[in-house]
């Protein structure tokens, strides 16, 4: 009897996504109004950093690899993005990315971050945490049966934490680092429906800013391709290339240069309304 209940829940369940499938012209993200899609990365990621001291003038930190050097991998790579149309040309989107990570290996070099100093053959534990937010205002200068251009204009803001722990001079030792940066950006997105059930997007996003303590750039580039499987779910695939270059002086819990890289697949389930 329990058997047979899961097979026919299982055929309900079935028969709600084909109705869903046949019914997914009636849905067109050109004129829907919320847009959620949720999904995780697969990643590769390429992270850079120098903290230089606080305790000597002109002390410079080591240029350190996160990656090679502690053999920190990903985790935790979730990724949230929302659209509202307010009006058929105006929009607003928003996003929420976080990805921490961690990592240990014996040093093969001597590495200063910020007022320490970690000889060879220390074993050092690294950990990395980033989350990222953004809100951006869009304008779809260019808006056609099955397809659109916006242009967009938005804040980005970053929340990096770095911390390494280990043995210096007999001494366990653990220095941090974070900073916060909220940064404006400038942007165009387009979005081209190929079927009634079938669209891609594509999204570029920069901006060059050099504002005491700040100097730096971003581009983030982005396709997708999403099946609408049902009237409101959709299934994606996107990719993601991202790359932050950053030199800080802010006087506080960092001074030194941040090189952020990361691109790879990202997978997500888009809901529609």
């Amino acid at each position: 009897m329990r058997s047979t209940r899961c097979s026919v829940r299982g055929a309900a369940f079935a028969a709600v996504l084909v109705a869903g499938s046949a019914g997914a012209a009636e849905r067109d993200p050109l004129q829907a109004r919320f847009i959620v899609d949720a999904g995780t990365f697969l990643l590769s990621t390429d992270t850079r950093v120098r903290l230089d001291g606080t305790l000597a003038v002109g002390q410079r930190g080591t240029d350190i690899n996160f990656e090679q050097t502690f053999g920190i991998g990903d985790a935790d790579r979730f990724r949230l993005d929302a659209f509202w149309r307010i009006h058929e040309r105006h929009a607003l989107r928003g996003a929420f990315f976080q990805n921490n990570r961690s990592g240990s290996r014996t040093l093969e070099r001597d590495i200063t971050f910020g007022n320490v100093t970690y000889p060879l053959s220390a074993q050092v534990s690294a950990r990395s945490d980033a989350t990222i937010g953004q809100l951006t205002y869009e304008y779809a200068f260019l808006r056609r049966e099955r397809y659109e251009v916006a242009a967009s204009l938005g804040v980005y803001y970053a929340d990096l934490k770095f911390e390494l722990s280990g043995t210096s001079g007999q001494q366990l030792r653990q220095q941090n680092a974070s900073t916060q940066a909220p940064l404006p950006l400038v942007g165009v997105r387009g979005l081209w429906r190929l079927t009634d059930a079938l669209y891609i997007s594509g999204q570029a996003q920069y901006f060059d800013v050099s504002v005491d303590p700040y100097s730096g750039s971003l581009i983030d580039l982005k396709a997708a391709l999403v099946w609408q499987a049902t009237d409101h779910v959709g299934l994606g695939v996107a990719y993601d290339d991202f790359n932050f270059r950053f030199d800080i002086d802010d006087g506080g819990d960092f001074t030194g240069r941040l090189r952020w890289d990361y691109g790879g697949l990202m997978v997500f389930a888009s809901l529609m309304f």
